[in-house]
């Protein structure tokens, strides 16, 4: 049976279906973002991962439109400042702790250039990290919501 995801929810409800989901048993979060460029918008998706080890894992995530134009350093940093953001909100008003952060960086690549600016950022907040090809919170679910 395939989890349910969830759009953008009040603070309640996402508390709701957190722990509904989790239900006591052992879980990890993880958090990603992602964007995309089309005809002058940027669009940001950022997910909150909720995954019960052995069982499987569901979702919320929020979508962000801007128009303007974002160079490649600035746009992974808005994409990582976004997910640390989640972090900050998961940790202070979920009660969830050690959320790990998804950046979509790899080490090859044009986005390398930024990696050590964008891992310190988020090492200097006290989160643990993934980059690509293990970063699946932002490569893969974040990315389905911004197409």
């Amino acid at each position: 049976m395939k989890s349910p995801t969830y759009g953008i929810v009040d603070v309640e409800t996402a508390k709701k279906i957190i722990y509904d989901f989790k239900e006591h048993s052992p879980f990890k979060i993880y958090i990603g973002t992602d964007s995309d460029a089309r005809d002058g918008v940027v669009t940001f998706a950022t997910v909150l991962i909720v995954y019960k080890i052995g069982v499987g894992a569901t979702y919320l995530y929020t979508l962000k439109r801007e128009y303007k134009h974002y160079d490649m350093f600035t746009r992974l940093f808005q994409e990582t400042y976004l997910s640390l953001e989640m972090a900050n909100f998961a940790r202070e008003m979920l009660n969830l702790t050690s959320p790990e952060i998804h950046i979509d960086i790899g080490y090859d690549g044009a986005s390398r250039d930024v990696l050590s600016t964008v891992v310190g950022y988020v090492k200097g907040m006290g989160y643990p990290y993934k980059l690509k090809p293990w970063a699946f919170a932002a490569t893969k679910i974040a990315h389905r919501h911004t197409k």
